[in-house]
């Protein structure tokens, strides 16, 4: 899983970290200083890049790997 996820850019780990934790997009864009619509973006290409379809699949899927990076 972990060269799956060397796919994806700094900014997308980042994302992806708070969506693992449950943060709504507004949230996470709050966070990071980046629109809500930006947040969208990077998440879009995180399912495309890890080839899945929705936030939970990322959770079930990524959890802990991905929060080793954050």
């Amino acid at each position: 899983m972990l060269q799956e996820l060397d796919l994806l850019s700094r900014r997308e780990l980042q994302v992806a970290s708070h969506i693992t934790k449950g943060m709504t997009n507004r949230d996470i864009g709050d966070k990071l200083y980046i629109s809500e619509r930006t947040v969208k973006f990077h998440a879009a290409n995180i399912y495309k890049k890890l080839n899945i379809k929705n936030r939970a699949t990322l959770i079930a899927k990524y959890v802990t790997d991905i929060q080793r990076f954050h």
